[in-house]
């Protein structure tokens, strides 16, 4: 069942008040939909609306790739810089990994630090 945009921020005040008195993050998420139409700009339109995007403090757009493979990517924030890449981060098993750094040959091995590497390398 829809929302209307008033309800919405009743409830997004009533969240921000209960961040406040009980000293916790708050997580909200909102669908995206593509404007097909749209020719200039970000094509993606967030499906509740703005009124999200204004009673937000950060916005962090998350997008699937292959497999297990995550990115994600600052949208806004009043303490970050907009990335310029996404970030991408894998979903495994034991919760949420670096993706694995890719070298001149390859993938790191797991444990090998980057100095080792860059003397391996140069040997």
């Amino acid at each position: 069942m829809g929302q209307t945009a008033p309800q919405a921020l009743e409830e997004e005040h009533e969240l921000l008040r209960l961040a406040e008195v009980y000293n916790v993050a708050v997580v909200v998420t909102n669908q995206v939909l593509a404007n097909l139409q749209a020719f200039f700009g970000d094509p993606n339109r967030p499906a509740g609306g703005n009124v999200l995007a204004h009673a937000t403090t950060h916005r962090i757009y998350l997008g699937k790739c292959k497999g297990n493979m995550r990115h994600a990517s600052v949208a806004d924030s009043p303490s970050l810089p907009p990335t310029e890449e996404p970030i991408p981060f894998l979903i495994t098993g034991r919760g949420i990994e670096d993706v694995p750094e890719k070298s001149g040959r390859g993938f790191r091995e797991e444990g090998q630090e980057p100095s080792q590497e860059a003397s391996s390398e140069a040997a």
